[in-house]
């Protein structure tokens, strides 16, 4: 429809500069908008393993003086064959070692296996409810095989829950949880963002050895 007004072609060319000049001022001198970082400690490594503690393939009470036959591998389900005289296995302490390592301690006769690992919260096992970890990072680690039970050759930890680090230690607190249905949980509270970590062995005394690089 004409309104009666005459509109000039300067004018429109005007305008139309106008607000090219203020995106071009949005995006930036190089023609790029606004990107997120990234942050730089982001850190997904996922550590796996596993150990033997005590002599669980020795059978404690041999029927006949006979070689034992050689097994190279046995399905999950026939670990009792594998390891004839194994017993109840668990952490018996949790052990600050300098100011960026965390030993768990373990007793008795079995096969352990971990997993050590970053992640955004810490939520127990068979929970929905997050637990507060101090520190900017929470490292979470899960000994399969463990109980709290015992056969009486050992203590199971009894806490206390959480371990506080000393102050300016790369380990912030150690929080452990014991699972009576075989999974012991800790929750490692880290001063920094997602550092680089190891993770270790030793048979005598057997435990598992987790180092923050600080």
């Amino acid at each position: 429809m004409y309104d009666g007004h005459r509109r000039s072609p300067l004018a429109l060319w005007v305008v139309g500069s106008l607000a090219l000049g203020l995106l071009a001022g949005c995006a930036g001198e190089d023609g790029s908008g606004p990107v997120d970082e990234v942050s730089a400690g982001t850190n997904y490594v996922t550590v796996t393993g596993s150990l033997v503690v005590g002599d669980p393939v020795t059978d404690p009470a041999p029927t006949v003086e006979a070689p034992p036959p050689v097994v190279i591998e046995l399905p999950p389900s026939l670990d009792g064959a594998r390891f004839p005289s194994a017993s109840p296995v668990g952490v018996t302490d949790v052990v600050f070692e300098g100011s960026s390592t965390v030993e768990f301690r373990l007793a008795g006769n079995g096969p352990v296996s971990y997993t050590v690992r970053y992640v955004d919260e810490a939520v127990r096992y068979a929970t929905s409810e997050p637990l507060a970890v101090p520190g900017r990072s929470v490292l979470q680690v899960d000994l399969s095989g463990t109980s709290t039970d015992s056969d009486g050759t050992f203590s199971p930890y009894t806490g206390p829950e959480r371990v506080r680090g000393r102050e300016g230690s790369a380990v912030v607190s150690v929080d452990f949880l014991a699972d009576p249905g075989g999974i012991s949980q800790a929750f490692v509270g880290v001063a920094a963002d997602r550092p680089e970590f190891t993770v270790t062995t030793t048979e005598e005394p057997a435990g598992v050895i987790v180092t923050v690089e600080s």
